[in-house]
Formats: structure tokens, sequence, C-alpha cells
């Protein structure tokens, strides 16, 4: 499965969306992220098109922020 497809389908349980606070992250939004490095996943980033290896451990969104730093597990 590709990152992309993988990130949308976890979307209800995702951070909601830095251009308009209250509602969900937008697809485009979620592109963004992933191509600037905001969501790690397995302590790796990725591209949009790259395969995800399975299982899934650990889900990093904005690594870097203290105050917007999210992680499943």
């Amino acid at each position: 499965m590709k990152a992309l497809d993988y990130i949308l389908q976890l979307k209800p349980a995702i951070p909601y969306s830095t251009e308009k606070p209250g509602t969900l992250a937008s697809n485009s939004e979620i592109r963004r992220w992933i191509t600037s490095g905001a969501i790690i996943i397995n302590t790796e980033r990725f591209t949009i098109d790259e395969e995800i290896d399975f299982p899934v451990f650990s889900l990093i969104f904005f690594p870097k922020s203290e105050n917007r730093r999210t992680t499943l597990v």
C-alpha cells in the first residue's frame, strides 16, 4: 500500500488541519505534510508514492513541533 493511501485511511484519527483549524485535514494538505517530512512511519520519512512496510509500529505527525507533535502507536 502506498504511503498516501495509508494515511488517508486514517483520516478520522489524524490531527486537524493547520490551514483551517477545527476541520479535518484535506487530501492536498496531507500530501504537503508528507512532502515536507511532517509525517514519520516506523522512524522513517517517505514519499507519497513509496510503499509502506507493514506492520506499522509508530506514526508521528509534526515530529519537530513541541505543540503539534502527535504520536500514534
